[in-house]
């Protein structure tokens, strides 16, 4: 079923296209992405018993997320989904003044009609239930109010929003894919339609495979990447900017690495020469100099010293909330990795690989000080929607070999202070 563009009120539901059983409340991994975060997006994989109705229908005892069928307990598969869901969703909210968790903000002996209380009288949260199918609501794959979270107060259950995996799928790709888009109504953003066809949701003429793209306020079940996008002028909205439109959310955040080559970042490098991937990191956004245009990001820039030899430095896409120096899977970025040296010329440009998610730079550096300039690839323009612009915005880490580890000055010194020593043992001898 699909929605024609949607008023941005309370009132407004929207849908992402796509027999309750006895309630059962397993406890999943507890998660968070940014704690004290001014937004937050509580993903509910427990299930939830919803006294009442939501929309004018009745959603009642709605089951913990589940692949098993068994919706009492977490298997080693399902807790495995949860933290791949958890991480998906922090991704594509990396970089925004947002915490996503696994963690209920709500008091512990709270019962469920308690909880829906409290969710409606905190502002900035928004309850996302991923469980149950869409039975009691309809054919959706989720469904949400717009521009909720950033109400002071909302009844009937509003601050909640609703993904369906039964009918999206249970894979953590396919129902996060509808659950960061029920959080973007939340967060006030309406859908991206398809601009060539006139359809109320776009998915990029259905792009799949490396290198695709579609909106994650459309339809991205099949693309590499879901990403925000900034639709043509009176068509669709510029979702980022939208996003920064929210009360109180503050400014993008800064991921702390240096966007000048007075300001650069010193490479954190391992003992053994190589780069220290849980440190080298950090995230591309688009600037709010330029109105959050998809062509324009910040630069982070990485400095490291040459005593001459071969190097091998990657960049690749993506988070690594899940393990260290493992890019999370649905990454939303893609960047680019350049070689400059201490005047900041050009040394040399990463090439990428086919997954369009790793891209390598190989080669020699005489002896001197050299810098890693990590940036965006710039807008994704589709050829089927050209006036559109997907933003390639998100998290990256960086990996590399060869690197001479400096010794500490302290160590230096000993070892000099030892050296003379010896000298004088030999003149004494």
């Amino acid at each position: 079923m699909f929605l024609s563009r949607l008023p941005r009120s309370l009132s407004s539901l929207a849908l992402a296209v796509v027999g309750s059983i006895a309630l059962a409340q397993p406890v999943p991994p507890q998660l968070s992405s940014n704690p004290g975060a001014r937004y937050t997006i509580y993903l509910n994989f427990r299930g939830f018993n919803y006294n009442g109705t939501w929309g004018g229908r009745t959603p009642g005892n709605v089951p913990a997320y589940t692949i098993d069928g068994d919706p009492n307990t977490f298997n080693a598969e399902e807790v495995a989904a949860i933290r791949e869901s958890w991480a998906r969703t922090a991704q594509a909210y990396t970089g925004f003044n947002v915490n996503v968790t696994t963690v209920d903000p709500a008091p512990s002996n709270f019962t469920d009609a308690q909880r829906k209380t409290f969710y409606d009288n905190t502002q900035y949260l928004t309850h996302t239930i991923i469980g149950g199918s869409n039975s009691w609501y309809g054919n959706a794959g989720g469904v949400s109010y717009v521009a909720i979270a950033q109400q002071a107060t909302t009844t009937g259950g509003r601050r909640t929003n609703w993904v369906f995996p039964v009918n999206t799928g249970t894979s953590p790709k396919r129902a996060m894919a509808a659950a960061i888009h029920e959080v973007g109504h939340h967060l006030r953003l309406l859908h991206q339609s398809d601009e060539t066809s006139g359809a109320a949701y776009s998915n990029n003429n259905g792009a799949t495979g490396n290198g695709s793209y579609a909106p994650i306020m459309g339809t991205s079940y099949v693309s590499q990447r879901g990403t925000w996008r900034m639709g043509k002028a009176g068509v669709n909205d510029n979702d980022v900017f939208e996003l920064q439109q929210n009360l109180n959310i503050g400014s993008l955040l800064d991921s702390g690495v240096g966007h000048t080559l007075a300001t650069a970042t010193s490479m954190p490098l391992n003992g053994d020469g190589t780069i220290n991937a849980t440190q080298a990191k950090g995230w591309i956004m688009p600037t709010a100099a330029s109105g959050y245009n998809a062509n324009n990001y910040t630069t982070d820039y990485f400095r490291f010293t040459s005593i001459g030899g071969s190097f091998s430095l990657t960049a690749h896409d993506g988070t690594q909330f899940l393990e260290p120096g493992v890019a999370d899977p649905g990454a939303t970025g893609r960047a680019t990795l350049k070689i400059l040296d201490s005047n900041g010329n050009l040394v040399g440009s990463a090439t990428e690989d086919a997954s369009t998610l790793v891209r390598t730079w190989s080669g020699s550096l005489a002896a001197g000080t050299y810098y890693a300039q990590v940036s965006s690839y710039g807008a994704y323009i589709s050829s089927y929607e050209p006036d559109s612009r997907y933003f390639n915005m998100g998290g990256y880490f960086l990996s590399g070999t060869g690197f001479a580890v400096p010794e500490p000055a302290s160590m230096l010194a000993l070892l000099g202070g030892l050296a003379v020593l010896v000298r004088r043992r030999r003149r004494a001898n």
